[in-house]
């Protein structure tokens, strides 16, 4: 076993992309922050990349780290260790990792060993892929986010952030490059926008939804239901399949995307790293 760690996504990507294929709805997070960044859709951060091959040099496994938070690709069991250590060996003060059940846990308990640090699980996602889509009306109607929409994008991506707990740090040309690449969505009422659905490039045959938001005083109409259906239908007509993750902490959300035709897939955990005690 050997691992490699890079911040060259368009030389790894090459060198990747048949491990990715072999599942790419499993592996939608990485392959789309690899395009992302070689497309300079990512913002300023830099992410950092490990690769786990075997003794002939074929990739067997890969992770990412993007400003401490780590996300895990298919991996195999007995390389979690020595991938967390990849990322301290770089210096990167790890804050969050996310991954299968049981490659989470592991990762989060070798690093709590090695570090002296301590981790909890903090929720759980769900990966969904789209199956028979149902369309979904509501009053008003979609529209693409034109470059005006920027400070309203930014803002709308902020609350979703706070709201789920989560941080987005798109800077404000990341941004402007999605809505000038037609990947940002706006449903308007009564002029007003109400609802984001925000999309990324298909990648190997699958395009990932969000964030998705509704400010609180426009729910409950029906707006996001809507306009995912019409953003998962726009990915359908140009060849490709939607898919996207949810909160499974909100039934809610669960419930919406499966009535448009989403279907679950995977589970993932996220767990908080701190080298603090938990709750000091």
């Amino acid at each position: 076993m050997h691992i490699d760690i890079t911040t060259d996504a368009a030389r790894l990507l090459t060198e990747v992309e048949p491990f990715l294929r072999r599942d790419p709805l499993r592996h939608t997070v990485i392959a789309t922050v690899l395009v992302n960044r070689i497309n300079g859709r990512s913002g300023a951060m830099e992410t950092e990349f490990v690769t786990v091959r075997d003794s002939a040099g074929a990739v067997v496994g890969i992770a990412q780290c993007t400003n401490g938070a780590v996300y895990l690709g298919e991996l195999p069991a007995h390389s979690i260790s020595a991938v967390a250590d990849a990322f301290l060996a770089r210096g990167i003060v790890l804050r969050s990792v996310e991954g299968d059940d049981a490659d989470a846990a592991a990762f989060a308990a070798h690093w709590s060993a090695v570090s002296g640090g301590t981790s909890r699980e903090k929720y759980s996602t769900r990966l969904f892929g789209l199956g028979e889509l149902s369309r979904h009306e509501a009053v008003g109607a979609p529209r693409q986010a034109v470059v005006d929409d920027v400070a309203l994008v930014i803002s709308m991506i902020e609350a979703f952030g706070v709201e789920a707990d989560v941080t987005h740090r798109l800077d404000e040309a990341a941004v402007r490059k999605r809505i000038e690449a037609g990947t940002t969505w706006l449903w308007e009422h009564d002029a007003t926008p109400v609802t984001l659905v925000a999309r990324h490039g298909a990648v190997f045959g699958w395009a990932r939804i969000g964030p998705v938001y509704t400010p609180p005083q426009f729910r409950g109409n029906g707006f996001a239901s809507a306009l995912t259906a019409t953003v998962a239908g726009r990915i359908r007509a140009e060849g490709a399949d939607a898919c996207l993750f949810t909160d499974l902490a909100n039934p809610t959300s669960n419930k919406i995307y499966q009535r448009i035709g989403f279907e679950p897939v995977r589970d993932f955990v996220h767990y908080e790293l701190t080298d603090q005690p938990i709750g000091t």
